[in-house]
């Protein structure tokens, strides 16, 4: 939590996209249940903006932000937009210790990692599940980049180094065998969305009568790669009626086994280029937009058409970002 503190959060394009569908997840599983009675904790970073967004999107106003560094809760304290946000100056372990959950009204916890210590990260979670119940939703986002396990002296073993450290942190959430290929940048997401899932079944093991049904996972990156997960803890006889209710399996971006994180990558565009694209959505595809526009928006004609196909997909996510004077 304290690394996240000087991190300009709102301004991140890929993040801010992520937390859009996150508000359009919550509100279908809203069609199930009143998500509006939940409880929200998660961690407020400085500016508060996950806090205000969910109570303006979806009406939650019993809210629980977690902030360890004495500094940056004193920023929440000043800039806390919204009254009905309880600000406690505490880690999420220490939270976990003390705070009994309720239960019978229903809780979305939001753990928003910025710190790379995956071991404790997934023992947390873990906890987490062990003390939430029926109907609750959880969230864990995570640093996916392996550059977090290290450097070894001789770099062209950089690889089975990196797959060692990894076994190590995994422990018991790992897979029997970690290897090199689970630590390339591209497996490497997988690879700890599986070790989420294991810390999620983990948690479960306490009680039989409580499944979980995976709703999404994502990975982006905005400096660093990290990858979010997020699930609801259900009894096993009403997934069908779950899932008919919110109609998730209509949603595009649903993901109902969370065996593989969906990328959010899109473009870095001007406004005079994502005005133009967007007078072209939703009916062009990728390639009439490469053909109209003559150029490509990345280094590589391969990059560029991967991250336009990510933007056709969430555009309607895409943050405008303005100069305001005030």
């Amino acid at each position: 939590m304290s690394q996240g503190g000087s991190i300009a959060y709102h301004l991140r394009q890929n993040k801010a996209i992520e937390r859009n569908l996150f508000v359009d997840l919550l509100s279908r599983v809203g069609r199930y249940v009143n998500i509006s009675n939940y409880s929200y904790i998660g961690f407020g970073g400085p500016f508060l903006e996950d806090f205000k967004h969910l109570h303006s999107a979806l009406r939650i106003s019993k809210m629980i932000s977690l902030e360890m560094d004495p500094n940056v809760y004193k920023r929440q304290m000043f800039n806390r937009p919204i009254s009905c946000i309880s600000l406690r100056n505490e880690s999420s372990g220490d939270f976990l210790n003390n705070y009994e959950f309720d239960n019978e009204a229903g809780n979305i916890v939001w753990f928003d990692y910025a710190t790379t210590d995956i071991t404790s990260q997934l023992t947390e979670t873990q906890r987490l599940v062990e003390k939430l119940g029926h109907g609750d939703i959880f969230k864990i986002t995570v640093n996916a980049s392996p550059t977090a396990l290290g450097e070894p002296q001789d770099r062209s073993k950089m690889l089975e180094y990196r797959a060692e450290v990894l076994a190590n942190r995994l422990s018991s959430y790992g897979p029997a065998e970690v290897t090199a290929d689970s630590v390339a940048t591209k497996n490497y997401p997988k690879t700890l969305l599986a070790a989420i899932m294991s810390a999620v079944k983990h948690g479960l093991a306490g009680d039989p009568s409580i499944v979980l049904q995976p709703l999404a996972a994502f990975v982006y990156s905005d400096g660093q790669q990290m990858l979010t997960v997020t699930g609801v803890l259900l009894h096993r006889d009403e997934i069908e009626r779950f899932l008919e209710q919110s109609r998730l399996p209509f949603w595009s971006f649903f993901n109902a086994d969370c065996l593989a994180p969906k990328s959010i990558s899109v473009p870095v565009l001007s406004a005079k280029e994502r005005v133009h694209i967007e007078s072209m959505l939703p009916e062009a595809g990728v390639e009439d937009i490469q053909n109209a526009l003559d150029f490509y928006t990345a280094s590589t004609e391969r990059v560029a058409q991967e991250e336009m196909s990510n933007f056709v997909n969430f555009y309607r996510m895409f943050p405008w970002y303005s100069r305001v004077v005030l």
